[in-house]
Protein backbone atom coordinates (compact mmCIF):
# COMPACT_ATOMS: atom_id res chain seq x y z
CA UNK A 1 0.00 0.00 0.00
CA UNK A 2 1.01 3.77 -0.47
CA UNK A 3 2.50 5.14 2.30
CA UNK A 4 0.69 7.88 3.14
CA UNK A 5 3.10 10.89 4.58
CA UNK A 6 0.22 12.93 4.42
CA UNK A 7 -3.25 11.33 4.31
CA UNK A 8 -5.65 14.77 3.98
CA UNK A 9 -3.20 16.32 1.41
CA UNK A 10 -3.24 13.39 -0.95
CA UNK A 11 -6.39 12.59 -0.47
CA UNK A 12 -7.40 16.83 -1.60
CA UNK A 13 -5.41 15.88 -4.86
CA UNK A 14 -7.03 13.02 -5.08
CA UNK A 15 -10.72 14.25 -4.81
CA UNK A 16 -8.92 17.26 -7.18
CA UNK A 17 -8.06 14.36 -9.68
CA UNK A 18 -10.89 12.45 -9.73
CA UNK A 19 -13.11 15.80 -10.48
CA UNK A 20 -11.40 16.33 -13.25
CA UNK A 21 -10.92 12.59 -14.97
CA UNK A 22 -14.69 11.49 -14.43
CA UNK A 23 -17.14 13.23 -16.04
CA UNK A 24 -19.89 12.51 -13.32
CA UNK A 25 -18.44 13.17 -10.26
CA UNK A 26 -16.68 16.54 -11.36
CA UNK A 27 -20.69 17.09 -12.38
CA UNK A 28 -20.97 16.24 -8.86
CA UNK A 29 -18.83 18.32 -7.15
CA UNK A 30 -20.28 21.78 -9.41
CA UNK A 31 -23.83 20.84 -8.21
CA UNK A 32 -22.83 20.92 -4.53
CA UNK A 33 -20.53 23.60 -4.56
CA UNK A 34 -17.35 21.82 -4.17
CA UNK A 35 -14.44 23.30 -4.38
CA UNK A 36 -12.03 20.21 -4.80
CA UNK A 37 -9.00 22.76 -4.16
CA UNK A 38 -10.19 23.13 -0.98
CA UNK A 39 -8.29 22.35 2.08
CA UNK A 40 -9.52 18.47 4.04
CA UNK A 41 -9.81 18.26 7.47
CA UNK A 42 -10.98 15.94 9.70
CA UNK A 43 -14.01 17.83 10.18
CA UNK A 44 -14.73 18.52 6.78
CA UNK A 45 -14.75 14.94 5.50
CA UNK A 46 -18.69 14.88 5.13
CA UNK A 47 -18.43 18.12 2.77
CA UNK A 48 -16.70 15.90 -0.16
CA UNK A 49 -19.38 14.62 -2.27
CA UNK A 50 -19.53 10.99 -2.47
CA UNK A 51 -20.97 8.06 -4.85
CA UNK A 52 -23.74 6.04 -3.68
CA UNK A 53 -23.11 2.03 -3.95
CA UNK A 54 -26.24 2.02 -6.34
CA UNK A 55 -24.06 3.38 -9.48
CA UNK A 56 -21.76 0.79 -9.24
CA UNK A 57 -24.55 -1.90 -9.83
CA UNK A 58 -24.40 -3.61 -13.18
CA UNK A 59 -28.38 -2.81 -13.53
CA UNK A 60 -28.13 0.93 -13.55
CA UNK A 61 -25.51 0.59 -16.54
CA UNK A 62 -23.46 3.45 -14.87
CA UNK A 63 -20.93 1.62 -13.92
CA UNK A 64 -18.69 2.47 -16.50
CA UNK A 65 -19.28 6.56 -16.27
CA UNK A 66 -17.13 6.13 -12.85
CA UNK A 67 -14.15 5.74 -14.76
CA UNK A 68 -11.65 7.92 -14.61
CA UNK A 69 -9.54 6.53 -18.01
CA UNK A 70 -10.83 5.00 -20.86
CA UNK A 71 -12.51 1.96 -20.83
CA UNK A 72 -9.83 -0.11 -23.33
CA UNK A 73 -6.83 1.11 -20.41
CA UNK A 74 -8.34 -0.94 -18.09
CA UNK A 75 -7.11 -4.13 -16.80
CA UNK A 76 -10.82 -5.89 -16.13
CA UNK A 77 -14.04 -5.67 -14.14
CA UNK A 78 -14.14 -6.21 -10.44
CA UNK A 79 -17.38 -7.57 -9.17
CA UNK A 80 -19.26 -8.21 -6.49
CA UNK A 81 -20.85 -11.76 -5.57
CA UNK A 82 -23.80 -9.79 -4.39
CA UNK A 83 -26.72 -11.42 -2.62
CA UNK A 84 -29.26 -9.52 -4.46
CA UNK A 85 -28.70 -10.92 -8.26
CA UNK A 86 -27.23 -7.05 -9.13
CA UNK A 87 -23.75 -7.53 -8.51
CA UNK A 88 -21.18 -3.87 -8.60
CA UNK A 89 -18.59 -3.64 -11.30
CA UNK A 90 -15.56 -1.50 -10.61
CA UNK A 91 -13.01 -1.19 -13.43
CA UNK A 92 -9.58 -1.14 -12.13
CA UNK A 93 -5.90 -0.81 -13.51
CA UNK A 94 -3.39 -2.76 -12.39
CA UNK A 95 -2.01 -0.77 -9.94
CA UNK A 96 -5.12 -0.44 -8.16
CA UNK A 97 -5.76 -3.93 -8.33
CA UNK A 98 -2.01 -4.60 -6.15
CA UNK A 99 -3.46 -1.87 -3.61
CA UNK A 100 -6.39 -3.92 -2.62
CA UNK A 101 -4.36 -6.98 -2.69
CA UNK A 102 -1.96 -5.48 -0.38
CA UNK A 103 -4.43 -4.01 1.98
CA UNK A 104 -5.93 -7.43 2.45
CA UNK A 105 -2.11 -9.07 2.78
CA UNK A 106 -1.69 -7.15 5.37
CA UNK A 107 -5.35 -7.65 7.23
CA UNK A 108 -4.31 -11.75 6.53
CA UNK A 109 -1.50 -11.60 7.91
CA UNK A 110 -2.52 -9.06 10.98
CA UNK A 111 -5.75 -10.96 11.85
CA UNK A 112 -5.48 -14.78 10.51
CA UNK A 113 -1.56 -14.59 11.31
CA UNK A 114 -0.97 -15.79 7.59
CA UNK A 115 2.73 -16.41 7.91
CA UNK A 116 2.33 -19.64 10.26
CA UNK A 117 -0.57 -21.26 8.22
CA UNK A 118 0.64 -24.02 6.58
CA UNK A 119 -3.04 -25.12 4.48
CA UNK A 120 -6.07 -23.80 3.83
CA UNK A 121 -9.76 -25.65 3.96
CA UNK A 122 -11.54 -23.16 1.70
CA UNK A 123 -15.60 -22.89 0.98
CA UNK A 124 -14.70 -21.51 -2.01
CA UNK A 125 -14.41 -22.89 -5.65
CA UNK A 126 -11.12 -23.40 -7.04
CA UNK A 127 -8.93 -20.73 -8.98
CA UNK A 128 -9.20 -22.52 -12.38
CA UNK A 129 -12.91 -21.59 -11.82
CA UNK A 130 -13.00 -17.86 -10.87
CA UNK A 131 -9.96 -17.57 -13.83
CA UNK A 132 -12.94 -19.10 -16.32
CA UNK A 133 -15.87 -17.40 -15.57
CA UNK A 134 -17.80 -15.88 -18.63
CA UNK A 135 -18.70 -12.35 -17.65
CA UNK A 136 -17.93 -9.59 -19.68
CA UNK A 137 -19.07 -6.09 -20.46
CA UNK A 138 -18.05 -3.27 -22.55
CA UNK A 139 -15.58 -5.33 -24.77
CA UNK A 140 -13.38 -6.60 -20.89
CA UNK A 141 -13.64 -9.14 -19.20
CA UNK A 142 -14.91 -9.11 -15.46
CA UNK A 143 -13.98 -11.60 -12.92
CA UNK A 144 -15.25 -11.70 -9.40
CA UNK A 145 -12.98 -9.70 -6.84
CA UNK A 146 -12.66 -12.26 -4.36
CA UNK A 147 -10.76 -14.03 -6.89
CA UNK A 148 -7.85 -11.35 -6.58
CA UNK A 149 -7.85 -11.77 -2.89
CA UNK A 150 -7.72 -15.92 -3.40
CA UNK A 151 -4.29 -15.66 -5.37
CA UNK A 152 -2.84 -13.87 -2.04
CA UNK A 153 -2.52 -17.29 -1.00
CA UNK A 154 -0.58 -19.67 -3.52
CA UNK A 155 2.02 -21.70 -2.47
CA UNK A 156 -0.57 -22.77 0.51
CA UNK A 157 -1.67 -26.33 0.28
CA UNK A 158 -5.43 -25.95 -0.23
CA UNK A 159 -8.74 -27.44 -0.44
CA UNK A 160 -10.99 -25.81 -2.54
CA UNK A 161 -14.80 -26.82 -1.16
CA UNK A 162 -16.83 -26.09 -3.90
CA UNK A 163 -17.03 -28.09 -7.10
CA UNK A 164 -18.40 -26.53 -10.36
CA UNK A 165 -20.61 -29.21 -12.18
CA UNK A 166 -20.12 -28.96 -15.56
CA UNK A 167 -22.71 -31.35 -16.67
CA UNK A 168 -25.33 -29.35 -15.28
CA UNK A 169 -24.14 -26.24 -16.62
CA UNK A 170 -24.53 -27.69 -20.22
CA UNK A 171 -27.73 -28.75 -19.67
CA UNK A 172 -28.80 -25.38 -18.31
CA UNK A 173 -27.47 -23.81 -21.32
CA UNK A 174 -28.96 -26.28 -23.70
CA UNK A 175 -32.54 -25.30 -22.00
CA UNK A 176 -32.56 -21.87 -21.12
CA UNK A 177 -29.62 -20.69 -23.87
CA UNK A 178 -27.69 -18.38 -21.21
CA UNK A 179 -24.87 -19.17 -18.56
CA UNK A 180 -25.42 -20.17 -15.09
CA UNK A 181 -22.69 -22.05 -12.84
CA UNK A 182 -24.21 -24.90 -10.89
CA UNK A 183 -21.61 -25.45 -7.86
CA UNK A 184 -21.98 -28.27 -4.75
CA UNK A 185 -20.00 -28.68 -1.73
CA UNK A 186 -17.63 -31.31 -1.23
CA UNK A 187 -18.11 -33.10 1.90
CA UNK A 188 -15.98 -35.93 1.44
CA UNK A 189 -13.34 -33.45 0.62
CA UNK A 190 -14.27 -31.46 3.71
CA UNK A 191 -14.42 -34.50 6.33
CA UNK A 192 -10.67 -35.93 4.70
CA UNK A 193 -9.09 -32.47 5.31
CA UNK A 194 -9.79 -32.11 8.74
CA UNK A 195 -9.14 -35.31 9.57
CA UNK A 196 -5.55 -35.46 8.07
CA UNK A 197 -5.56 -31.81 9.81
CA UNK A 198 -5.85 -33.55 13.04
CA UNK A 199 -3.64 -36.34 12.19
CA UNK A 200 -0.52 -33.78 11.40
CA UNK A 201 -1.33 -31.24 13.59
CA UNK A 202 -0.77 -29.14 10.46
CA UNK A 203 -1.25 -25.11 11.22
CA UNK A 204 -4.30 -24.65 9.43
CA UNK A 205 -7.38 -21.65 8.09
CA UNK A 206 -10.40 -22.60 7.38
CA UNK A 207 -12.02 -19.91 5.35
CA UNK A 208 -14.98 -17.52 3.39
CA UNK A 209 -18.76 -18.17 3.51
CA UNK A 210 -20.05 -17.63 7.03
CA UNK A 211 -23.33 -19.50 6.13
CA UNK A 212 -21.59 -22.14 3.80
CA UNK A 213 -18.94 -22.64 7.22
CA UNK A 214 -21.55 -22.59 9.93
CA UNK A 215 -24.10 -25.17 8.30
CA UNK A 216 -21.18 -27.46 7.09
CA UNK A 217 -19.94 -27.49 10.59
CA UNK A 218 -23.32 -28.06 12.37
CA UNK A 219 -24.09 -31.05 10.16
CA UNK A 220 -20.75 -32.52 10.70
CA UNK A 221 -21.15 -32.21 14.60
CA UNK A 222 -24.73 -34.59 14.27
CA UNK A 223 -23.18 -36.64 12.03
CA UNK A 224 -19.89 -37.13 14.69
CA UNK A 225 -22.49 -37.28 17.36
CA UNK A 226 -20.96 -34.08 19.27
CA UNK A 227 -17.61 -35.92 18.57
CA UNK A 228 -15.05 -33.37 18.52
CA UNK A 229 -11.89 -32.85 16.43
CA UNK A 230 -8.41 -31.98 18.68
CA UNK A 231 -6.37 -29.69 16.54
CA UNK A 232 -3.20 -28.28 16.80
CA UNK A 233 -3.40 -24.57 18.64
CA UNK A 234 -2.51 -23.39 15.16
CA UNK A 235 -5.89 -23.98 13.75
CA UNK A 236 -7.77 -21.20 12.99
CA UNK A 237 -11.34 -19.73 11.29
CA UNK A 238 -11.76 -16.68 9.70
CA UNK A 239 -14.63 -15.22 8.01
CA UNK A 240 -15.30 -12.55 5.85
CA UNK A 241 -17.51 -10.65 3.71
CA UNK A 242 -20.79 -10.53 5.59
CA UNK A 243 -23.34 -13.66 5.69
CA UNK A 244 -24.26 -13.73 9.40
CA UNK A 245 -28.07 -12.61 7.98
CA UNK A 246 -27.75 -16.03 7.01
CA UNK A 247 -27.50 -14.97 2.99
CA UNK A 248 -24.49 -14.84 1.28
CA UNK A 249 -24.31 -14.99 -2.68
CA UNK A 250 -26.93 -17.27 -3.55
CA UNK A 251 -26.92 -19.24 -0.26
CA UNK A 252 -29.84 -18.40 1.64
CA UNK A 253 -30.49 -20.13 5.58
CA UNK A 254 -33.99 -19.69 7.20
CA UNK A 255 -32.71 -17.57 9.55
CA UNK A 256 -29.49 -15.50 10.62
CA UNK A 257 -26.46 -16.88 12.43
CA UNK A 258 -26.32 -16.17 16.29
CA UNK A 259 -22.24 -15.06 16.26
CA UNK A 260 -21.78 -16.03 20.10
CA UNK A 261 -23.13 -19.15 19.06
CA UNK A 262 -21.02 -19.87 15.95
CA UNK A 263 -17.78 -19.28 17.81
CA UNK A 264 -18.80 -21.35 20.81
CA UNK A 265 -19.92 -24.11 19.28
CA UNK A 266 -17.15 -24.21 16.20
CA UNK A 267 -14.37 -23.03 18.92
CA UNK A 268 -15.49 -26.26 21.04
CA UNK A 269 -16.03 -28.89 18.23
CA UNK A 270 -12.31 -27.45 17.26
CA UNK A 271 -10.74 -27.30 20.46
CA UNK A 272 -9.68 -24.04 19.83
CA UNK A 273 -10.28 -20.84 22.12
CA UNK A 274 -11.94 -17.60 20.62
CA UNK A 275 -8.71 -15.89 19.62
CA UNK A 276 -8.01 -17.79 16.72
CA UNK A 277 -10.61 -16.60 14.84
CA UNK A 278 -10.65 -13.43 13.10
CA UNK A 279 -12.83 -11.62 10.36
CA UNK A 280 -12.72 -9.22 7.82
CA UNK A 281 -15.03 -6.42 5.93
CA UNK A 282 -14.50 -5.25 2.59
CA UNK A 283 -16.57 -4.53 -0.12
CA UNK A 284 -15.91 -4.15 -4.03
CA UNK A 285 -16.42 -0.48 -4.12
CA UNK A 286 -13.39 0.43 -2.69
CA UNK A 287 -9.76 -1.09 -1.52
CA UNK A 288 -9.91 -1.40 1.85
CA UNK A 289 -9.55 -3.72 4.49
CA UNK A 290 -10.25 -3.84 7.95
CA UNK A 291 -9.21 -6.85 10.51
CA UNK A 292 -11.35 -7.94 13.26
CA UNK A 293 -12.11 -9.73 16.24
CA UNK A 294 -14.55 -11.35 18.88
CA UNK A 295 -15.17 -8.62 21.71
CA UNK A 296 -16.81 -9.81 24.99
CA UNK A 297 -17.39 -6.24 25.69
CA UNK A 298 -19.37 -5.88 22.86
CA UNK A 299 -20.33 -9.53 22.14
CA UNK A 300 -19.27 -9.01 18.97
CA UNK A 301 -17.35 -9.40 16.00
CA UNK A 302 -15.31 -5.52 16.26
CA UNK A 303 -13.70 -4.33 13.06
CA UNK A 304 -10.43 -2.03 12.94
CA UNK A 305 -10.31 0.16 9.58
CA UNK A 306 -6.34 1.28 9.75
CA UNK A 307 -6.35 5.13 9.38
CA UNK A 308 -2.99 4.47 6.92
CA UNK A 309 -5.53 3.19 4.61
CA UNK A 310 -8.69 5.23 4.66
CA UNK A 311 -11.60 7.21 6.53
CA UNK A 312 -14.63 6.08 7.66
CA UNK A 313 -17.83 8.44 8.42
CA UNK A 314 -21.55 7.68 8.86
CA UNK A 315 -24.29 9.17 7.64
CA UNK A 316 -27.94 9.30 8.44
CA UNK A 317 -29.79 7.27 6.70
CA UNK A 318 -32.37 9.58 6.34
CA UNK A 319 -30.96 13.74 6.13
CA UNK A 320 -27.45 12.28 4.86
CA UNK A 321 -25.81 14.04 7.86
CA UNK A 322 -22.48 12.83 9.28
CA UNK A 323 -23.06 10.65 12.57
CA UNK A 324 -20.76 12.33 14.99
CA UNK A 325 -21.05 10.29 18.35
CA UNK A 326 -19.87 6.49 19.03
CA UNK A 327 -22.50 4.11 19.24
CA UNK A 328 -24.89 6.11 17.04
CA UNK A 329 -25.74 3.92 13.71
CA UNK A 330 -25.51 4.77 10.38
CA UNK A 331 -24.61 4.27 6.48
CA UNK A 332 -20.99 3.43 6.30
CA UNK A 333 -19.15 5.82 3.75
CA UNK A 334 -15.29 5.43 3.10
CA UNK A 335 -12.79 7.78 1.79
CA UNK A 336 -9.40 6.92 0.76
CA UNK A 337 -6.93 8.34 -2.09
CA UNK A 338 -5.03 4.77 -2.50
CA UNK A 339 -6.06 2.51 -5.20
CA UNK A 340 -8.86 4.36 -6.62
CA UNK A 341 -6.40 5.77 -10.14
CA UNK A 342 -8.41 4.39 -12.46
CA UNK A 343 -12.08 4.76 -11.17
CA UNK A 344 -14.02 7.39 -8.72
CA UNK A 345 -14.18 5.50 -5.38
CA UNK A 346 -12.71 8.35 -3.49
CA UNK A 347 -15.84 8.59 -1.38
CA UNK A 348 -18.01 5.90 -1.46
CA UNK A 349 -21.53 5.68 0.59
CA UNK A 350 -21.88 1.68 1.22
CA UNK A 351 -24.98 -0.04 1.92
CA UNK A 352 -23.69 -1.02 5.78
CA UNK A 353 -25.50 0.11 8.77
CA UNK A 354 -22.42 0.28 11.08
CA UNK A 355 -22.09 1.77 14.62
CA UNK A 356 -18.43 3.61 15.36
CA UNK A 357 -17.45 2.23 19.16
CA UNK A 358 -13.85 4.36 19.00
CA UNK A 359 -12.19 6.99 17.19
CA UNK A 360 -8.36 6.11 17.89
CA UNK A 361 -8.25 2.38 19.47
CA UNK A 362 -9.44 -1.11 20.32
CA UNK A 363 -8.63 -1.05 24.41
CA UNK A 364 -9.10 -4.86 23.93
CA UNK A 365 -6.06 -6.06 21.31
CA UNK A 366 -4.10 -2.16 22.37
CA UNK A 367 -4.42 -1.48 18.81
CA UNK A 368 -3.78 2.19 17.61
CA UNK A 369 -4.48 4.97 15.15
CA UNK A 370 -7.84 3.25 13.65
CA UNK A 371 -11.52 3.69 14.06
CA UNK A 372 -13.23 1.26 15.96
CA UNK A 373 -16.58 0.14 14.27
CA UNK A 374 -19.14 -3.08 14.08
CA UNK A 375 -21.80 -4.05 11.33
CA UNK A 376 -25.53 -4.17 12.23
CA UNK A 377 -26.68 -5.41 9.41
CA UNK A 378 -27.28 -4.33 5.46
CA UNK A 379 -29.40 -1.39 4.28
CA UNK A 380 -30.94 -3.35 1.56
CA UNK A 381 -32.84 -6.73 1.79
CA UNK A 382 -30.56 -9.59 0.83
CA UNK A 383 -32.59 -11.67 -1.23
CA UNK A 384 -29.64 -14.62 -2.06
CA UNK A 385 -29.97 -14.51 -5.70
CA UNK A 386 -26.95 -14.88 -7.86
CA UNK A 387 -25.44 -15.95 -11.31
CA UNK A 388 -25.00 -19.12 -9.36
CA UNK A 389 -26.94 -22.11 -8.10
CA UNK A 390 -26.33 -24.42 -5.39
CA UNK A 391 -27.60 -27.57 -6.11
CA UNK A 392 -25.87 -29.48 -2.73
CA UNK A 393 -24.78 -27.20 0.18
CA UNK A 394 -25.26 -29.35 2.83
CA UNK A 395 -24.00 -32.42 1.92
CA UNK A 396 -23.19 -33.47 5.19
CA UNK A 397 -27.35 -32.96 6.11
CA UNK A 398 -28.22 -35.89 3.71
CA UNK A 399 -25.95 -38.27 5.06
CA UNK A 400 -27.23 -37.66 8.74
Amino acid sequence: MAQAKDFMADLKETVKGTARDCKVYGDLCKKQEYDPDKTITENTLQDIPYIPWQHFKMSNQRYHELLRIPIDQIAYWTLSSSSTGDPSLVGRVGKDVEVFRENYRIGFEEYAKMKTLKRLILFAPPLVFLNRMPFEAMGKRGFLFYRDITTLWDGFQTDFLLKFKIWKVLGYLLTHFKFKAFIEIDGRTFENALKSVEKHQTPTLMANSVPLIYVNVMDLIKKRKGTGYSMAPSFRVHTGGGGWSGVKGTVKLDKPIDKAEFFEKIGQFFNIPITNFSDTFGATETPICCGGHWSKKHNDIILHMDKKQARMILRNPETGERVTKTKEPGLLEVLTPYGVESYAGVAVLLDDIVEILDFNRCEECCREDLVLFRVLKKYTPESGKGCTSFTVYRPLKQEN
